[in-house]
């Protein structure tokens, strides 16, 4: 079996993004950092909302070449003919036979992310903790599962931002 992991930056305060949905309070290098990690994966997976946000804040579709899924409850593609399908029915049963195919990285997707955890599809998940307090916005795990994780990896890179890597 293949496996399912999450790269994603997370305010001190514990939130993704800020309330209005902006990321541009993340520092560059994390941004490239983040970027680097969606470009070496095998196929990418995400919510409809980190679609829609993806497609609408960046001009078009920047994966073209890779195999995206979009886990939502209706299929609103936008980029159908850019490798982007969308996983509407079943979705937990879809993503494990996926899991079974391909590596999987996850983009963005707090929800995303918790649900993959509830249903123990996730393998690992690297959290870049910025040294910012957003006082409110998007949290990283808008219902926290209880669950124990296993910290594989941890340093502190150059801007004071915290890299984790955790194993379920």
């Amino acid at each position: 079996m293949k496996q399912i992991k999450a790269h994603i930056a997370v305010s001190l305060d514990g939130f993704i993004a800020t309330s209005d949905n902006e990321l541009e309070w993340l520092p560059n290098d994390i941004k490239a950092t983040l970027f680097k990690q969606y470009i070496i994966a095998d196929a990418l997976i995400m919510g409809a909302n980190t679609y829609h946000y993806i497609f609408e804040h960046w001009g078009g579709w920047p994966y073209k070449d890779k195999q995206t899924f979009v886990v939502s409850h209706h299929n609103t593609n936008v980029t159908p003919n850019c490798g982007v399908k969308f996983l509407t029915n079943g979705l937990l049963d879809e993503i494990y036979k996926l899991k079974h195919k391909t590596d999987l990285l996850v983009v963005g997707g707090g929800s995303l992310i918790t649900t993959l955890i509830k249903a123990k599809l996730i393998n690992c998940i690297t959290i870049y903790t910025v040294p910012k307090l957003l006082g409110n916005g998007i949290k990283l795990f808008p219902e926290t599962p209880n669950w124990d994780l296993k910290l594989m990896d941890s340093k502190i890179l150059n801007d004071g931002t915290i890299c984790s890597t955790y194993v379920f």
